[in-house]
């Protein structure tokens, strides 16, 4: 079944990978593919001048900046455009103006997958990755979200991370629901464990999940700290792949517990992270 696919752009800085890699899921799912352009109207509350000591809003400052905005935004939407009709992609294109944490969320709940390029930061200080703009994003979509590289590469394998808890087998199931032209692609299913130990915790009922949604499933299972030997393993073994996770969530336990893994693998891993919350 086709899929409402959304590829998410800051207006005026395309993501050149953010295009590829959802022109590649849309293909080979058959789904509608919407361009995304966010143009953020935030910074027309900063742009003052000041006569006689007193700050007025700079009007011409501000016409200035838009039309070039516009001109930019303009040249992003036609390389959308012309990307996805050499590839011969259904899609078409949302303008949105406003704040983009609240355009974009909005957006999340009429679609069934948002990608977004991990350098989207929208008016943030700082090179910090992912940004504040991303995380908030993150922990409030109403649909999974993959977060992909600047740079795209081809993906033939899925990372499943999987800690025993329900929110690891959600965003399991969502990823397979989402991608059942995906079921052949070699899989492995990531845990760790504490202590010296192969077990899988709810091993039998999970395996049997998997069988139904994975062809071509192996398991690994790791020793030690959880954060540290996910990151040691995905920076050796995700190359060409897609890392599935989930808890990224409201809840602030699960914000405490699980975000600092989502965030580094963000920053550290150079590869698709596919992330849903319940």
């Amino acid at each position: 079944m086709s899929k409402k696919i959304l590829a998410a752009f800051d207006g005026t800085k395309y993501s050149d990978g953010a295009s590829k890699y959802a022109i590649e899921i849309a293909k080979v799912t058959g789904s509608l593919l919407v361009g995304v352009f966010v143009q953020d109207m935030r910074y027309i509350n900063f742009t003052y001048a000041y006569a006689w000591d007193q700050p007025f809003v700079d009007l011409t400052s501000i016409e200035n900046s838009q039309k070039e905005e516009k001109e930019k935004i303009d040249l992003n939407i036609k390389l959308f455009h012309r990307a996805c009709e050499e590839k011969g992609i259904k899609h078409k294109v949302h303008l949105d103006k406003g704040v983009p944490l609240q355009e974009l969320l909005h957006e999340s709940a009429y679609s069934d997958l948002i990608i977004i390029d991990s350098h989207t930061s929208f008016f943030t200080i700082g090179n910090n990755q992912p940004s504040p703009f991303l995380k908030d994003f993150l922990a409030d979509s109403h649909c999974p979200v993959l977060i992909v590289p600047h740079t795209y590469s081809f993906f033939d394998k899925a990372v499943l991370c999987y800690d025993g808890t329900p929110s690891s087998v959600y965003a399991i199931k969502a990823f397979s629901y989402l991608f059942p032209q995906l079921d052949e692609l070699k899989t492995v299913v990531l845990s760790v464990n504490e202590k010296s130990t192969n077990h899988l915790k709810e091993g039998h009922n999970f395996k049997d999940l998997i069988h139904m949604h994975f062809k071509n499933a192996d398991y690994e299972v790791l020793t030690g700290n959880a954060n540290e030997e996910m990151i040691k393993y995905l920076k050796l073994n995700s190359e060409h792949s897609i890392v599935v996770m989930g808890a990224y969530g409201r809840n602030a336990l699960s914000r405490l517990f699980h975000q600092s893994l989502s965030n580094k693998v963000i920053q550290e891993v150079s590869t698709p992270v596919f992330i849903t919350h319940q």
